[in-house]
This record gives structure tokens, C-alpha cells and sequence, in this order.
């Protein structure tokens, strides 16, 4: 069951990041609704933003594994706030796109 949990955050994660691709390169930067993404983009471009998009998940991640063997419950919260913030962006870059 962890590795699905992973698998699915990964995959959640990685949803909205190329949907965020695809979207700015149809629409430019403006079609973003998250003013921290934004933020990112610009001072540190989209190699930066990439680096801190995979750093944040990485850190969920080894969160949720550190978690699991004396609060489950709180790692599998950990995990299903990612997997829902993945889906939600991505959802919505897809309706934008």
C-alpha cells in the first residue's frame, strides 16, 4: 500500500506539473493561479522551478515513509494532501489549457 501511495503522489505531482507546461506555453505565464508558482517562475525560471517542484515531493515523500511505521494515519494524510494539491492543479491547468 505505501508504494501505490507514492506512486500516486508521483503521479499526481507530475499531472500538474506538465499540464503547467503545456498551459504556459499555450497561454504564457499570466494563466497561472498560484501567485507562488508565478513568483518562482520568474526569479528562478522554469530549471528552478522544476528543482523546487521536485524537492517538495521528494520531501513529502520521505515525510509520509519516516511517518508510516508510528503514525499512519498522519502519513497517509501527508500523502493524500499531495496527491489532492496534484490533482487539483493539474485539473485546473487543464480546464485553462
Amino acid at each position: 500500500m505505501r508504494i501505490v501511495a507514492l506512486v500516486l503522489l508521483a503521479s499526481a505531482q507530475m499531472f500538474d506539473y506538465f499540464s503547467f507546461m503545456v498551459m504556459i506555453e499555450k497561454h504564457g505565464l499570466a494563466a497561472e493561479l498560484n501567485p507562488i508558482v508565478v513568483a518562482l517562475h520568474q526569479s528562478v525560471g522554469m530549471f528552478g522551478l522544476t528543482i523546487v517542484k521536485a524537492g517538495a515531493v521528494i520531501f513529502l515523500a520521505f515525510s509520509a515513509f519516516l511517518l508510516m511505521p508510528r503514525r499512519p494515519m498522519v502519513a497517509a494524510g501527508v500523502l493524500s494532501v499531495g496527491i489532492v494539491l496534484g490533482v487539483v492543479g493539474g485539473v485546473s491547468n487543464v480546464i485553462t489549457i
